[in-house]
């Protein structure tokens, strides 16, 4: 075969859409990321107008090609990644019903609390997950509640990656890994389970086609071709969840590693061949046939920086320079941050309590202390809610040898540092590796450039430094991440319900 010039992978994120650009001989050319925001319509609300994620790439496809130079003809393959749950309805045309009701929106609390325990169990036992807000299956049984001419409207349920794909390539499927997110999946056998369509009155007819993640499913169309200015006819790779192309990236092959996210939500994320190895969280089909990868997550954990951001540091702009000044602040305090402690539950929790209800606190203030202490604070609240989460991986823990550190946060020295001795770990950052790259990746693997997965991963995984963590300062954390679950259980009783969640427009 002719080897292209470049691999093109794209990742529909939660709040960007970000494009990554790789050589065949695993070099990242170039990348690029245009944001978006999210709609908040009501408390606990969270939408996006589908549209968006593509003019985002249709953006960033031009400031690779006006910036960085990147010839868009060269491309030879393209793969889309992106964030996991969101339900994209698609009419007839293949145009959106309504706006996206993303993975965070927790309007479905009640359809959670409503399902009955032994049918919950059956749910859980077969798509080896637990049942939560986060779930496409609960954010479907509120829409045909509450909306039920949009659901009579779609022809097809999508997934955000979905989505792009098939704006590129008019082609309609999703692949396992993000399946396996929606809770009427069978992870065991790779299909839709028809039980439990049935027990909820889905028809599996408006689901995708699941194919495989490195399966070439369409090429870009020639209306797709005068939008992007990607080459008509290109081939398109189905491509997979966000989480698992990331950890494909970044080699994470077997149980005796484990991968820590710093990202818009906390992960933590090991791969395993034996699909009874179960934690707590999620068990996710992965990119490769025979692999499933087990995921464990906390809610707010980059997003409680950007909370941090707007809220002590709204009179700066909203660019990489102001979290490094976040970062500087942080470091100037010691650990512990004189008393004041942080919990992260701003849209609730996931593991290890699976609770929308939680609610974020700050306690231990005092007259003397200022921003510089809230900015440590949020950051070592979100490790301690690492280190909750990593408990639910239980006799997991005993087999990791090594701990790789993605995401955002890793652009934060003191953030890292702080993760890092919360969780008594050292670890390694890959090197400009995320799920962008991973989606090109794939897109490699699809047209035949790399032999198999394993060969992609050998060629681009590349590690940009070490992190370790300090003795002393773990055996502090100890003591004060007991303290940080005191305040916790003390203050629990005084959550209030969430608000609106659960109930109709």
């Amino acid at each position: 075969m002719t080897v292209p010039a470049v691999l093109l992978g794209i990742d529909v994120g939660t709040s960007s859409c970000k494009l990554s650009v790789l050589h065949p001989a695993g070099a990242l050319v170039a990348s690029s990321v245009v944001a978006y925001s999210p709609s908040l319509p009501r408390p606990g609300w969270v939408e996006q107008d589908p549209a968006d994620w593509y003019r985002a790439l249709c953006d960033g496809l031009r400031i690779l090609a006006r910036r960085d130079g990147i010839d868009l003809a060269t491309v030879g393959g393209v793969a889309v990644t992106g964030q996991m749950r969101g339900l994209v309805l698609l009419d007839s045309a293949g145009d959106a019903v309504r706006p996206a009701i993303l993975w965070n929106d927790l309007r479905n609390a009640h359809e959670v609390a409503g399902i009955e325990p032994s049918l919950r169990q059956r749910v859980e036992h077969i798509t080896r997950n637990s049942l939560n807000t986060m779930c496409t299956l609960p954010k479907l049984l509120w829409l045909m509640r509450h909306e039920p001419g949009s659901w009579e409207a779609c022809r097809t349920l999508v997934f955000p990656k979905d989505y792009v794909r098939h704006r590129l390539t008019a082609s309609l499927e999703t692949d396992p890994s993000d399946a396996s997110g929606t809770s009427f999946f069978d992870v065991r056998l790779g299909r839709w389970s028809q039980e439990i369509l049935d027990l909820f009155g889905i028809d599996q007819s408006r689901l995708p086609a699941v194919r495989a993640s490195t399966d070439v499913v369409g090429t870009v169309t020639s209306r797709a071709a005068a939008e992007t200015g990607l080459p008509a006819g290109v081939p398109v790779v189905c491509g997979g969840s966000d989480a698992t192309v990331e950890s494909f990236a970044i080699g994470l092959t077997d149980s005796s590693r484990c991968k820590v996210r710093l990202g818009t939500s906390g992960a933590l994320s090991t791969v395993v061949d034996d699909i009874d190895r179960t934690s707590a969280g999620y068990c996710w089909s992965f990119v490769t046939p025979g692999l499933w990868m087990l995921d464990t997550n906390t809610r707010s954990c980059g997003q409680a920086i950007t909370w941090l951001r707007d809220l002590c540091y709204g009179d700066r702009p909203a660019t990489a320079a102001t979290f490094a000044e976040i970062d500087c602040d942080a470091g100037l305090v010691p650990a512990g941050a004189d008393g004041v402690t942080f919990h992260p539950y701003l849209l609730g929790e996931d593991a290890p309590y699976w609770d929308p209800g939680l609610r974020a606190s700050i306690h231990g203030l005092s007259i003397g202390q200022g921003r510089a202490h809230l900015a440590r604070a949020v950051y070592e609240g979100t490790a301690f809610a690492l280190k909750d989460a990593l408990g639910t991986f239980a006799d997991l823990i005993g087999g990791f040898r090594s701990f790789l550190f993605v995401g955002g946060g890793v652009r934060s020295p003191v953030w890292l540092a702080v993760v890092a001795d919360v969780l008594g770990i050292d670890g390694d950052v890959p090197a400009a590796v995320d799920a962008s790259a991973g989606a090109a990746m794939l897109a490699g693997v699809g047209i035949g450039v790399f032999r198999d997965a394993a060969d992609a991963v050998r060629v681009c995984k590349r590690i940009e430094r070490h992190v370790e963590h300090d003795p002393a300062r773990t055996e502090r954390y100890a003591s004060l991440f007991e303290r940080y679950r005191l305040i916790k259980q003390t203050l629990d009783p005084l959550n209030p319900a969430p608000s609106g969640q659960g109930e109709g427009p």
